[in-house]
């Protein structure tokens, strides 16, 4: 009897955290295919390598993400979900509108149950898989920057994560890492922050610098390995320290 294929799927995959992560997951040769589902309309065209599989594909779309996933499954198996999409967009609470609420409430947290209730059920079913949610610290402190509905959402992934770890055990590991300032589009692009504040947040973190986007999918990586076999419901800071503060 011939082995399934072992697919790994990352959301946000086609820049930043996410597309280093594509980058450690092919380096292990553990998984046959990556899987890269992102909303950018170039993301098909952004991998050469015919190991991976690019999808233009809104994650805050059921429909198009229980389409996305079943064709996957029709390809192998999907051991491995990493939900890393996300986006933030400052908005002061008396001018936030319902609209934007739920855009970034579907950005960062709608689109991590979309991939959990589509990818979960059949890696339980197997006995066997990972799942990986990508939060902030800004679920745990609040946000000046990212504004309220941001935190709201990633202070959203952590229950989420918790409650998926419990509902899937043993089968299914469920953790959450929460980066701390990543050097990534999100950060230097978004006109959140200039480039003058940027380099003082860096000076207060203990480690001296911003990560770097692989920084933080080594430890993606690691939680999606037998390395980590004793771990789910974890909460994983990797901030350079800040939090310390």
């Amino acid at each position: 009897m011939v082995e399934e294929p072992s697919i790994a799927v990352i959301t946000g995959g086609a820049s930043g955290i996410g597309r280093a992560t594509v980058t450690r997951f092919l380096e292990d040769d553990v998984y046959d295919l990556v899987a890269c589902l992102d909303i950018a309309e170039d993301v098909e065209k952004r991998f050469e390598d015919e190991s991976i599989r690019a999808f233009r594909c809104d994650v805050t779309d059921h429909d198009q993400v229980s389409e996305t996933i079943s064709e996957l499954e029709g390809e192998g198996r999907i051991d491995a979900v990493v939900n890393n999409a996300g986006f933030s967009k400052y908005s002061w609470i008396g001018d936030l509108s319902p609209d934007e609420w739920r855009e970034i409430i579907d950005i960062n947290l709608t689109s991590q149950y979309n991939l959990a209730h589509t990818a979960a059920p059949a890696m339980y079913e197997r006995e066997h898989g990972y799942l990986l949610n990508v939060s902030s610290g800004a679920g745990k402190r609040g946000s000046a920057s990212g504004g309220v509905h941001y935190s709201a959402a990633k202070a959203g992934v952590f229950g989420l994560t918790k409650g998926l770890a419990k509902q899937l055990s043993p089968y299914v590991r469920v953790n959450c890492v929460i980066p701390g300032l990543v050097d990534t589009p999100l950060a230097t692009d978004s006109n959140l922050w200039t480039e003058t504040e940027l380099e003082e947040q860096a000076e207060r973190i203990p480690l001296k610098r911003l990560a770097q986007p692989d920084d933080v999918a080594r430890v993606i990586h690691f939680l999606c390995d037998e390395g980590a076999s004793y771990m789910t419901g974890e909460l994983v800071t990797v901030d350079g320290g800040s939090s310390l503060s």
